[in-house]
């Protein structure tokens, strides 16, 4: 077993944004597959409940939190649940993201698409690194980060989200990069084609999300 697959270990903690549906709710299957307890983050609440009740919402090893992940003061209060809920994060998995569409001369495109889909990552390792660290003073600790093929390939057509997810990848990459020296590993997580509920309105994944994670981590 690598080191980076070492986190996958029975009573580790795993924060997942984007966790009520689609790729998010895949790791959090995996996840619980292994023994893991799970933070699910959401802006979407009845979608949480939902992803709650398929990964058990009987266990108190399962709690959920509904978070924008452009806003700051949401992360910080995220932060101080995650601490007095689990005590240590394990697994951080940076997944939130929206498809929205638009063009030049359309602001809120711009802005909402960037907040979200590159802010959110930002803020999550802002606040969440110094967590993620303490935590591999004594166990294997990973940082996964969600990409796209479209930060990588930049098609014609939607500037923000391209723009984005290329943002994204660099961003994963330094990190890599400065925690080389560190027990915490880092992951660009780019999925093969998937259907949720960001782009059809439905969670149902159909690409082997799962194996690609595997061959980044296990």
């Amino acid at each position: 077993m690598s080191a980076a697959a070492a986190v996958f270990a029975p009573g580790a903690t795993a924060l997942i944004t984007g966790g009520a549906s689609g790729v998010g709710l895949a790791i959090a299957k995996l996840c619980r597959s292994k023994g893991m307890k799970l933070l699910l983050v959401d802006r979407n609440a009845e979608a949480l409940e939902k992803a709650k009740a398929e990964v058990g919402s009987s266990s108190s090893d399962v709690a959920t939190s509904v978070l924008d992940v452009s806003k700051p003061d949401e992360w910080t209060s995220l932060r101080e649940q995650a601490a007095k809920t689990f005590g240590s994060i394990e697994l951080l998995v940076l997944n939130a993201g929206i498809g929205a569409r638009g063009t030049w001369g359309d602001a809120d495109y711009f802005r909402n698409v960037l907040e979200t889909n590159l802010f959110g990552v930002i803020h999550g390792i802002n606040t969440f690194l110094p967590v993620v660290q303490e935590a591999a003073k004594s166990r294997p600790t990973s940082v996964v980060i969600t990409g796209s093929k479209q930060g990588i390939t930049n098609p014609p057509g939607n500037p923000a989200y391209n723009a984005s997810k290329s943002a994204v990848k660099t961003l994963a990459e330094h990190l890599s990069w400065d925690l080389r020296d560190t027990k915490t590993s880092v992951h660009l997580l780019v999925p093969g084609w998937t259907f949720t509920g960001m782009v059809s309105g439905r969670c149902r994944i159909l690409c082997p999300v799962l194996l690609i994670l595997t061959l980044h981590l296990i």
